[in-house]
């Protein structure tokens, strides 16, 4: 079927263009959104100007797009993840993470897409990612990877109960992860039942008195 384009569809094609389609992409998603219409010898006529503005609106996109670029320069974008004490992520940074941040420091809608993760993003750190936002506008993004406050705050009370481990537990050169865990769960529940201790203590002095 052949159809004329009313609005960029990337990477099909560009408003104006006319191409030929198959039936089905034509009539379940071009046509029903409007995004083209038949080809017929009178939408045809229009084509050319179709085609002039939509690269006026282009243009105009591009212009405003590098203005946002320009603002991104010299910022960091944070990520903020969950991470464990040596800093590698449970998991690792997506594009969409990214997106997601862009999207809420410029007000705008950021495509994952764009974002182009060339190496997996597994510890914290600094990065640089390229990006394009749109066509003709493109720039390298600073990434600034970084626990999340429940990792610091988790990462903080595993490094205090593996300082108090006995001198046989530390001399092991390489303690796992789950150890260091135990550990800080341990010593959150000998603080916890402690607390609670001194405050029933507490309150059989006072009926006392």
């Amino acid at each position: 079927m052949k159809v004329l384009f009313l609005q960029d569809v990337r990477p099909s094609a560009r408003a104006g263009d006319v191409k030929e389609v198959k039936d089905g992409f034509a009539r379940n998603y071009l046509l029903p959104q409007g995004l083209a219409v038949f080809a017929t010898d009178h939408e045809l006529r229009r084509a050319s100007k179709l085609r002039q503005q939509a690269e006026d609106r282009r243009l105009a996109e591009a212009e405003e797009w590098q203005d946002i670029v320009d603002g991104l320069k010299d910022l960091k974008i944070r990520i903020e993840v969950r991470t464990g004490p040596t800093g590698r992520l449970y998991g690792s940074v997506t594009n969409t993470m990214i997106a997601a941040q862009l999207t809420e420091m410029t007000e705008r809608d950021i495509d994952r897409k764009g974002i182009q993760i060339t190496a997996p993003i597994r510890t914290t750190g600094e990065y640089k990612i390229p990006a394009r936002f749109v066509e003709g506008v493109a720039t390298t993004l600073n990434i600034e990877v970084v626990a999340d406050d429940a990792s610091v705050e988790l990462n903080r009370q595993m490094e205090e109960a593996q300082a108090q481990m006995s001198e046989e537990d530390t001399n092991v050169l390489d303690p796992s992860f789950e150890d260091v865990l135990a550990a800080a769960e341990a010593k959150i529940d000998v603080e916890s039942t402690e607390s609670s201790e001194a405050s029933d203590a507490s309150e059989e002095s006072d009926a006392n008195e």
